[in-house]
């Protein structure tokens, strides 16, 4: 199995802090955020290789990072040649970037890089195996109100019946996390979501089109999970993975 982490984006709900570092590279309780990703995929134990997909701007910080990564997969920065928010590829221009260049041809995990969280990734894993299915990382935020900041799921016998972003009137609090296990025959759909003229840029709208073509899968993760998109949610990631609160 190939991991990718997504660090292409520019965080400008972050700025200024963001403007000279990428998100991922932020410190939680002294460690960069994207630190603790890298820990969650070997929590897999089948990775052979991680690809970090960033950006021109910064790209130069993540291979210096990677230098001093050792962990059982190799840790691969990847640079998507963008310079600005205003020529970003999106989160799936650069799901489809690293497919492409790095050819891979696999079961793919794909991970947030500003998603911080403290349980194992395995079990979504084991249910891809035993599934044959890609599978939705999902989430149980315990507040309607929280659901319209990220997205709504509904299951219905384990696979995920559907999918909104950002919705108006959700009635679930469970919501889709940056986090899949694609099987390697569903890695074409991306490509064939993009040529269809879809927007590039949230990767939740892919999961939404996927399960309008084949079935996903679902797990539900327990834990703490935190998607920092904020400054508000990067002073409670740093509260909590401290242990202030």
């Amino acid at each position: 199995m190939k991991a990718l982490v997504l660090a292409g984006g520019y965080a400008t709900r972050l700025h200024p802090v963001t403007l000279e570092a990428s998100k991922p590279l932020l410190k939680v309780n002294g460690r960069p955020i994207v630190d603790y990703v890298l820990g969650g995929i070997e929590t897999l134990g089948d990775v052979d290789t991680t690809y970090v997909v960033t950006n021109a701007k910064f790209f130069q910080d993540y291979a210096a990072w990677a230098k001093n990564q050792q962990r059982r997969f190799d840790v691969v920065p990847l640079n998507d040649g963008t310079t600005s928010n205003a020529d970003r590829l999106g989160a799936i221009g650069d799901i489809q970037f690293a497919i492409e260049t790095q050819s891979i041809d696999d079961d793919l995990l794909i991970v947030g890089g500003d998603n911080l969280f403290d349980f194992s990734l395995r079990p979504l894993r084991d249910l891809q195996r035993q599934t044959g299915r890609s599978v939705l990382g999902c989430y149980d935020v315990g507040s309607l109100d929280l659901v319209s900041l990220y997205s709504e799921v509904h299951i219905e016998k384990g696979l995920v019946s559907s999918f909104v972003e950002k919705p108006e009137t959700p009635t679930s609090p469970l919501i889709g996390i940056l986090c899949y296990a694609l099987r390697r025959q569903d890695l074409p759909l991306v490509r064939r979501y993009l040529r269809e003229g879809r927007s590039a840029d949230k990767a939740g709208h892919l999961i939404q089109w996927m399960v309008t073509v084949t079935e996903v899968a679902a797990y539900v993760f327990e834990g703490r999970w935190i998607d920092i998109g904020t400054r508000a949610e990067l002073e409670r990631a740093e509260k909590q993975w401290s242990g202030r609160v």
